[in-house]
């Protein structure tokens, strides 16, 4: 009969563990940064070793924007932009008439803009936006 220490059955558990907490780990590299502009909103993607340009609207403004991991996320008064690093892309959202901004995040590959009629989710895989409109209160 095999009998194991508690030396030894550590180690086992530490073996199985550790390769596990890798393979799930959250981790992005920062793959974008984010520069905005009075007219133009420009994404330097690492993976696609280039600067990608976004013009604004004529009286559009910027009111919001966040950058992390693969996404650059923009809240303006007339719509909301994505960028994702991994499709070199800007996609865009319209905002419809008493939206307003509630809050926007920016990490991994998921950016995020929440507002007072809807949820909008950026996949940075995919470089689209899923939206999802409240219900009634």
């Amino acid at each position: 009969m095999n009998k194991r220490g508690p030396v030894g059955i550590l180690l086992l558990v530490a073996l199985i563990w550790f390769p596990l907490t890798i393979a799930s780990s959250d981790e992005v590299e920062e793959e974008v940064y984010l520069l905005v502009r009075e007219r133009e909103l420009l994404a330097f993607s690492a993976g696609g070793d280039r600067w990608v340009i976004q013009n604004l609207r004529p009286n559009e403004r910027v009111l919001d924007s966040r950058y992390g991991g693969h996404v650059a996320v923009v809240f303006t008064k007339f719509r909301v932009l994505g960028f994702s690093a991994l499709t070199n892309r800007w996609n865009e959202e319209k905002l419809v008439v008493d939206e307003a901004m509630v809050s926007i995040a920016a990490k991994g590959n998921v950016g995020t803009a929440i507002t007072n009629l809807r949820a909008l989710g950026f996949s940075a895989k995919t470089g689209r936006w899923i939206v999802k409109r409240f219900g009634p209160k």
